[in-house]
């Protein structure tokens, strides 16, 4: 062939070729670095939600009340789309251009969850009276914001007049409503155990085989008084000091704590003090007890009067009320299940469950939004067998209220998605992609914020489609299994306790120390805190100034080893919870060099310090429906 003929099929038709071909690697390209980079702003954009979330949660007293709530994530939905705007501002969108985009945001809680999304209004005013349609009809106005609370629910029904309602949460803590086998009404709330891990002898308690025994409690606190004004005229002036160390207990959910600093030193005594120096913080102020509060206090520790009370037996005993009132509470689950062999479940979202569906964008096929095991209903409620104790991760009924939570979730983010659908002109399918195993275990095990974004053209006529999920391990609503943290009990000397360092229980240093001086906290308690009180000037009510302060309630660093580097970690919180052995082939530690620690146990000390901080922590959390309980 002449060298002008391969001249021409170069330029006739590989050329072309190889440029189409460059042109659809570098589209490609550029597809792949727009997913990349709008994959970073979606997983920013939702840790700075959860940042929101935190700040307003962990400096509110009231963040635990509904309404609160409700006001928080709505700050963190706009915290949210504030900043993907932000990230994306230089790719021309704005919020309002975002909105379309976003087809649902989920706040996952302690006994429930909040969707952000599109509903439509419903409400039509007429002659003054609110009017409303149930009709599902494309002309009804869409509205985008935060819907009702959802809890997670799951309803059964057995032999007899049987008809139960079980409200979920995450971790073993239940509501128990409806009528048993006899037709009997039935309202209880607790935390649901093994009972026969629970030893109580008169005063004394062990719990997974260690001694459950009152503790000695205390943090850095600053707090404002009101003093008597200093030039002698009438009225108060606020007064804040450094931080400073004061042992407390838990009482009616709430730190009571002893003050042995300034209740005898008349020029700096709160206006509060009657007498009785053990105060509570009452919006950062300082407010002492009266002698009637201080009494119902001392009888709650075990003491005759207030008078009897003193830094000796000044001492907490939540962990003993926690596995108290979950054993009484475990045997009434146990006597309320006994007899039901055929427990059915009649929750629709959980029946259906198998059959919903999602597209993976991967193979293009429609496959089950999450696989769950097979079980049989029945053996979920018999929490006394070997393998099914409610405070072990990997329990039976742990496994059941994961997909309890899962289904109704499920459920609802297709109902959303489906009506965004509706409401929405672009052309894009919005569906609710497949979330990974992984995914839905830190969706069901935490505090969690999950943001979807769907249907932005990001070149070669595809389209981005993804979600992010961030923890909120940062939080007053939730204790999990790995919220405790141990370190060495302060002293009280400030110079001295800063300088202390805090440990993951899981920690193989930790455990190889085996110190018996050992006390947990929740890591919040580790987070830097704010005090502030808006001074009022009397006579007008107007704000003369806004006092602030910054402080640790514990001190210390973490240590390198397991809350830095996390390489040292070694244990499972089973493995804590329970006293069972490490095992590599079980748990997630697969690495070389675990094999030599194969079958080793925790510390005991370490154990002790753990159950007794989880289970204080735990025990003193808001509960919604705790109202249902009259513990003796």
């Amino acid at each position: 062939m002449k060298l002008q003929q391969l001249a021409v099929i170069f330029v006739i038709i590989v050329l072309p070729i190889s440029l189409v071909l460059a042109m659809y690697t570098d589209n490609n390209i550029d597809v792949l670095k727009k997913q990349a980079e709008y994959n970073d702003m979606l997983l920013t954009a939702t840790n700075d939600a959860v940042k929101a979330y935190q700040m307003n949660t962990l400096r509110n007293g009231y963040s635990t009340v509904n309404d609160s709530k409700i006001r928080d994530i709505s700050a963190s939905v706009n915290s949210f789309f504030n900043s993907l705007a932000s990230g994306m501002g230089s790719s021309g969108y704005k919020k309002e251009d975002l909105e379309p985009y976003i087809p649902a945001l989920l706040y996952t809680l302690y006994d429930g969850y909040y969707l952000y999304g599109d509903y439509q209004n419903v409400v039509t005013i007429k002659n003054g009276k609110q009017n409303y349609s149930t009709q599902n009809s494309t002309e009804l106005t869409s509205k985008s914001g935060v819907k009702p609370f959802i809890y997670y629910t799951c309803e059964y029904t057995g032999s007899g007049k049987f008809d139960i309602i079980i409200n979920y949460t995450l971790d073993n803590y239940i509501t128990v409503m409806g009528t048993d086998a006899d037709g009997n009404i039935v309202n209880k709330s607790g935390y649901l155990i093994n009972p026969d891990t629970v030893n109580i002898n008169g005063t004394n308690l062990t719990a997974h085989g260690v001694a459950i025994e009152p503790e000695t409690l205390g943090e850095y606190i600053v707090a404002i008084d009101t003093v008597p004004k200093s030039d002698g005229t009438t009225g108060t002036e606020y007064v804040s000091r450094e931080p400073e160390y004061f042992q407390y207990v838990y009482y009616n959910n709430q730190k009571y704590y002893i003050d042995t600093k300034y209740v005898d030193n008349t020029s700096r005594k709160s206006s509060t003090y009657v007498g009785v120096n053990i105060f509570r913080l009452n919006n950062n102020l300082r407010v002492y007890l009266t002698e009637t509060e201080a009494n119902g206090l001392a009888q709650f520790l075990g003491l005759g009067n207030y008078t009897q009370i003193n830094t000796d037996n000044f001492k907490d005993n939540s962990a003993y009320n926690y596995y108290k009132n979950a054993k009484e509470f475990s045997e009434f689950f146990i006597n309320l299940f006994s007899g039901q062999n055929n427990i059915k479940v009649i929750t629709d979202t959980y029946n259906n469950q198998l059959n919903y569906t999602a597209l993976n964008t991967e193979t293009g096929e429609e496959v089950p939004i999450h696989t769950r095991a097979e079980y049989n209903i029945s053996d979920v409620f018999d929490i006394k067998a070997n393998d099914n104790d409610p405070e072990a991760e990997d329990s039976l009924f742990n496994e059941h209220r994961m997909d309890v939570i899962i289904s109704s979730i499920e459920s609802n983010l297709l109902s959303i998605i489906s009506n965004f659908n509706i409401h929405n002109n672009s052309g894009f399918e919005f569906s609710l992609p497949v979330l990974s195993e992984e995914d839905w275990y830190k969706i069901t095990n935490n505090v969690t914020v999950v943001s979807f974004m769907q249907g932005l053209p990001i070149g070669n006529y595809k389209y981005y489609s993804n979600y992010s999920i961030v923890a909120n391990t940062l939080n007053k609503e939730f204790v999990s299994r790995d919220s405790i943290i141990l370190r060495e009990r302060e002293t009280g000397v400030r110079n001295s306790d800063k300088n202390g360092i805090y440990h993951n229980p899981r920690c193989l240093t930790l455990n190889n120390e085996n110190s018996s001086n050992l006390v947990g906290y929740n890591i919040i308690d580790y987070q830097q805190q704010l005090t502030s009180y808006d001074v009022v000037d009397p006579s007008s009510h107007s704000t003369v100034q806004t006092l602030s302060y910054y402080y640790y309630p514990h001190s210390g660093s973490g240590a390198y080893e397991c809350i830095i580097g996390k390489d040292e970690v070694l244990f499972t919180t089973d493995n804590l919870i329970l006293g069972t052995g490490f095992h590599s082939i079980n748990d997630a530690y697969e690495d070389e060099g675990t094999s030599e620690y194969e079958g080793r146990k925790p510390s005991e000390n370490i154990r002790k310090a753990y159950i007794t901080a989880l289970a204080r922590e735990k025990y003193n959390l808001y509960k919604v429906s705790d109202y249902f309980n009259n513990y003796s």
